[in-house]
């Protein structure tokens, strides 16, 4: 491999190509600061261009200098005055593309750190190049080319590449975009595999054989399916009907949370609710505190008994907060409590403010996923041994480990093909008499 450096030569800044770049994003501050170290202290290195000008590193360099030149601010790269509209430059020849990759993953590792998507990709992109042109080149040679630069270990590096391929491949998934490292994507992509195996397994086995019953549709059309008269319980999370699938938050809801839409499954419940309950029975649904008003009056129209004021579940110190600095933190969520018969709580209810930590983010299957012991606790105050459940909105099946552990059937019901997928999954170990 031959190198060729020239220095101090100028070319208009526009006429460098910058095309698609390891590093996605730049920060304004980064920027900022290259703009001051070039005005104090000059250029110091000039952008790296290939013959036909296209950039090898220094696109954070390129973006200071044409603030600069917008501002009509001059600077100099060693004893030169660099025009206004131009840009000094080194060129570097005879470089493959593979080369040209691993240059600039070396120029990027050097200063600001890549975000790990970004360094996936490069990594991934440049082992695909080099076993493009050595079909026999294996993952141990790329990551020793690539430790001699980064100066990790061979090990460590081999395990980034081979996680690196998968996560790349895999960077569209929503639950690579929510992760926070390569590890945590590289785990994500493991469990849905293992999650799509075990449901394929759980398909399988005989309906009749199944500890409860998973339906994929809408609750809205699969509830009026259903036998009357045949549930202990409901106990439904429905959308609460506050955008949460626009918040733009890391963690995404993949359904529609127009008030809308909440409102009228969560009437559906009610409504089909009662019809598919026992003679006495008890209703938990789990609403926004702007809607509780409307459910409650709408519940006393269909014969059921709402509970006055909401069961409080507060789910510990951390929460949305809409406002960020400026308002609070919101750390609860309302449950409307409805009796059908003059049922009672199988079980004193306590207090009515239910305080249950909120699973960690790492934990979550479903953005809006319910802890364990709160499922657990609300199926101890509406079923006994025996009794069967309805969940009309079941998301990835969470309610199905508590049901089995206090032997109750449960009946869940999942729009989402993903989540529904997730839900049957549970079965497979169940079946096996596992937790």
């Amino acid at each position: 491999m031959t190198t060729v450096l020239q220095s101090v030569l100028h070319v208009p800044i526009d006429s460098i190509k910058i095309e698609n770049r390891q590093r996605k994003k730049h920060l304004p501050a980064a920027i900022q600061a290259l703009k001051r170290s070039i005005l104090t202290k000059g250029l110091l290195h000039p952008p790296v261009v290939t013959q036909d000008f296209r950039l090898v590193a220094g696109e954070g360099r390129i973006r200071a200098m044409q603030e600069l030149h917008e501002e009509g601010l001059t600077f100099v790269c060693g004893t030169f005055m660099v025009p206004l509209g131009k840009t000094p430059y080194t060129y570097i020849s005879e470089l493959t593309l593979d080369d040209l990759a691993e240059a600039e993953l070396e120029e990027n590792i050097l200063r600001t750190p890549l975000t790990w998507m970004e360094e996936t990709e490069a990594l991934a992109l440049i082992h695909t190049m080099r076993e493009q042109n050595n079909p026999k080149q294996t993952i141990n040679a790329t990551a020793k080319e690539v430790s001699a630069i980064t100066g990790e270990s061979n090990n460590h590096t081999h395990a980034k590449i081979s996680q690196a391929l998968i996560v790349a491949a895999n960077k569209h998934n929503p639950k690579v975009k929510s992760a926070n490292s390569l590890r945590e994507a590289f785990v994500a992509i493991v469990d849905e595999q293992e999650t799509k195996y075990r449901a394929m397994l759980a398909k399988k086995f005989k309906v009749a054989d199944l500890p409860h019953k998973i339906i994929q549709g809408d609750c809205r059309e699969v509830m009026k399916t259903l036998p009357a008269g045949q549930f202990s319980a409901i106990i439904c999370d429905p959308p609460y009907g506050i955008e949460a699938d626009k918040m733009g938050r890391e963690e995404e809801h993949f359904y529609d949370d127009s008030p809308e839409n909440a409102l009228d499954i969560c009437k559906a419940v009610i409504r089909e609710g009662f019809r598919l309950t026992k003679t006495r029975a008890l209703l938990f649904l789990f609403c926004d505190i702007e809607h509780f008003i409307d459910l409650r009056t709408f519940a006393a129209q269909h014969a059921w008994t709402p509970w006055r004021t909401p069961v409080i579940w507060r789910k510990g110190t951390d929460g949305h907060a809409p406002w960020g600095r400026a308002g609070f933190v919101r750390t609860y969520e309302c449950i409307l409590f409805a009796s059908k018969g003059r049922q009672e709580l199988r079980m004193p209810g306590g207090p009515d403010v239910l305080e249950y930590k909120r699973p960690s983010r790492g934990d979550r299957v479903h953005a809006a996923e319910k802890p364990g012991d709160l499922l657990s606790l609300l199926l101890k105050l509406s079923c006994l041994e025996g009794d069967s459940v309805l969940d009309p909105c079941a998301g990835s099946g969470s309610i199905i480990p508590m049901a089995s552990d206090l032997k109750i059937q449960a009946t869940c019901i999942e729009l989402s093909e993903v989540y529904y997928q997730e839900a049957l999954a549970r079965l497979v170990p169940l079946k096996d008499g596992k937790k």
